[in-house]
């Protein structure tokens, strides 16, 4: 069973603060050092103070984070519902075609399970280093400053029935992102208990996926057990349960997968190796399995082969070198028969639909067997073809990379199917997008 509940949303006081738009930032994970500052010009007050804060004063940015909170409570600058809420959120975008879309999302409180126990399902590996990061700001502030980005099926569309009757009301914030104007937001609060009901209800038969933010969900288990359960600051009461821990629940943003306009887009690779390696010599190790030729290194000569070669059933990937030589390799035969060849894995073990992840094919084919004498040094992971390509064309210090791997997506539908076999993907196989904000909204557990 999904267990949800609504709690006081702790909010920005936009009398005192001004624009909402100047005020959110994209999820931590994804800013940039430069971002950040130019986030933290555009208002004093940017929830990158809370989320991305820094080591100054004689003390660490977990410190600083906390007493930018503490401050920013006490000015009144962040202020808590009166009632406890859900909400509905809303993002508006425009495609990389020029069309506009968007999704619509619940966001409310989620209580924490261990995997394989309920109905919270990952479908990607985790890193150490981000995890300690985020439970040492879990622990100086108690308070969930942005949310995890879950999927669920909702065919019978009676949770998206409730969330799209709140959204013929008048919204409570409606605003653009200064740092990126092709998104667009809209906030509504839900207080009406019959409502509030009605929503836990229709919740409870879902399972949900984990789409975004693997890394904090697990650093909100990790902390949960880390609280002994005789210290319980204060009681919870609801209409349906007591004695409720706040360190039970993490804060999350629920989207039915059912939407048209929800898309994942790959996550390509830079690579260093420890050795330079030429394009010609790249070719002719991997043409054994792959027919290879040579393309344009441009944004839409890439993207229309790799999405035709999608649409054909095929796998592919572009490679691109420094000297903006680019190559369109598509798997000759099938990967199964690839691997039997290699032994790369025994037949009893091979999944069909988990081996035929681009990310797969990258990394467990091409990087580890027939590239397995280059030893890699550095990978850097990328969202956008452009990136590539201007990583590999100018290069720095910091961007000397001698590859970058142009990959697909999985679908929706795939991702969906590996995780409810309990299949998990590597590390940065997906990228749903778009990303919602973080600021409109946090759980403070000490409320």
């Amino acid at each position: 069973m999904v267990d949800i509940l609504p709690f006081h949303g702790l909010r920005f006081d936009l009398k005192l603060t001004g624009e909402l738009s100047k005020i959110i930032a994209p999820p931590y994970d994804i800013i940039s050092p430069l971002q950040r500052l130019k986030l933290k010009e555009q208002n004093p007050y940017n929830i990158v103070n809370l989320t991305l804060s820094e080591d100054f004063g004689g003390k660490n940015r977990y410190e600083n984070a906390k007493a930018a909170l503490e401050d920013f409570i006490k000015k009144g600058i962040l202020k808590f519902d009166p009632e406890k809420c859900f909400y509905v959120f809303e993002e508006s975008f425009v495609d990389g075609d020029g069309r506009l879309k968007s999704f619509t999302g619940l966001v409310g409180l989620l209580k924490i399970e261990d995997y394989g126990v309920g109905k919270v399902l990952r479908h990607e590996k985790t890193l150490a280093k981000p995890k300690e990061d985020r439970l040492n700001l879990l622990n100086a502030c108690r308070t969930n400053f942005e949310f995890i980005y879950t999927i669920y099926n909702d065919s019978g569309t009676n949770v998206c029935v409730i969330l799209d009757n709140e959204k013929k009301k008048e919204p409570d914030v409606s605003t653009d992102a200064e740092y990126d104007p092709l998104l667009k937001f809209k906030f509504w609060k839900v207080s009406d208990k019959k409502t509030l009901s009605a929503i836990i209800e229709a919740m409870k038969s879902k399972t949900l996926l984990i789409a975004d933010g693997h890394h904090r969900y697990e650093t909100s288990r990790l902390y949960r057990e880390s609280v002994p359960a005789q210290a319980q600051a204060f009681t919870r009461k609801t209409a349906e349960k007591e004695d409720i821990r706040p360190e039970d629940y993490i804060l999350s943003l629920f989207v039915s997968a059912n939407q048209k306009d929800i898309s994942i887009h790959p996550t390509h690779r830079l690579v260093k190796f420890n050795e330079k390696i030429s394009p010609e010599e790249m070719v002719k190790k991997i043409s054994k399995y792959f027919t290879v030729e040579t393309i344009p290194a441009k944004i839409p000569e890439i993207s229309k082969k790799m999405t035709s070669c999608r649409a054909a059933g095929s796998k592919c990937l572009c490679i691109v070198f420094n000297n903006s030589t680019c190559y369109f390799a598509v798997l000759k035969t099938s990967l199964e028969s690839v691997y039997k060849d290699l032994n790369i894995s025994p037949p009893e073990q091979f999944n069909e639909e988990f081996e035929n992840l681009d990310v797969n094919i990258l990394h467990k084919l091409i990087l580890s067997a027939l590239l397995k004498d280059h030893e890699i040094t550095e990978i850097r992971f990328i969202h956008t073809i452009s990136e590539i390509l201007d990583s590999i064309e100018h290069k720095t210090q910091e961007t000397d990379f001698d590859a970058g791997f142009i990959l697909n997506a999985p679908s929706i539908t795939t991702v969906e199917n590996l995780s409810n076999k309990g299949l998990i993907m590597p590390q940065k196989s997906t990228y749903f997008y778009p990303k919602p904000c973080s600021g409109l909204v946090m759980y403070a557990f000490d409320k």
